[in-house]
């Protein structure tokens, strides 16, 4: 008897667990390593302004929109900044002057916590301060600079999202147009947070249990 309520205690736990965590959605953005473009090569560029100029799967507006070849000279060689490893892929995604907007609808169920990362470098061969603002569904995330010459690095932002929204990557120029922030390596998970009819169902459950278990231990 007592391995049988141990067992259910067991059960018990592991459906909290399952509620709380959620299941994980991966890969809900789209070519997030910008590798899919039309326009340019590894050691070129082009505005998605221009006709035949434009990163799959995503939206742009503005003049500073940049498809940037990694081994581009023209824009400092996004491929010898520190941390690169490597991994950078052929293309970048530069966010010039103010104005620049990158943006993707990502598919999210209602109530899903959001894991969002992406990595950020500066240009390094036009000198001072760029930044950036991330939204969601209109909802800025969070404001991010660049200084020239950065090494690639990493941002990481937590949100929780009631549904479907547009997330945008918008520059904020605050000096010369030429000032250019790097970005790559977009990527995101959605878990769905519990309902809360659900996990009071659980608590309940948890609840008569220990109760239960209290009852039969005083009948012993």
């Amino acid at each position: 008897m007592k391995t049988q309520t141990m067992n259910a205690w067991t059960r018990c736990a592991a459906l909290l667990s399952l509620l709380g965590a959620g299941v994980a959605q991966a890969g809900i953005v789209s070519n997030g390593g910008f590798e899919s473009q039309t326009g340019s090569n590894a050691n070129g560029y082009c505005y998605t302004s221009s006709a035949g100029c434009a990163f799959a799967g995503w939206s742009s507006t503005g003049n500073g929109t940049v498809v940037i070849g990694a081994n581009s000279s023209a824009w400092g060689t996004p491929s010898n900044l520190g941390n690169a490893s490597g991994n950078l892929g052929s293309f970048v995604l530069g966010l010039q002057g103010n104005g620049a907007n990158i943006s993707q609808t990502l598919n999210l169920a209602t109530a899903s916590l959001v894991e969002l990362s992406w990595f950020d470098a500066g240009r390094s061969n036009w000198s001072g301060l760029q930044s950036y603002s991330v939204y969601f569904a209109g909802t800025e995330l969070g404001t991010f600079s660049t200084q020239a010459g950065q090494a690639w690095r990493q941002h990481q932002l937590s949100f929780t999202a009631s549904g479907s929204g547009l997330l945008e990557f918008r520059s904020l120029n605050l000096g010369s147009y030429d000032r250019t922030s790097f970005i790559n390596g977009v990527q995101a998970t959605a878990s769905q947070v519990p309902e809360p009819q659900s996990l009071a169902l659980a608590l309940t459950a948890l609840a008569v249990l220990g109760l239960t278990r209290a009852r039969r231990h005083r009948g012993l």
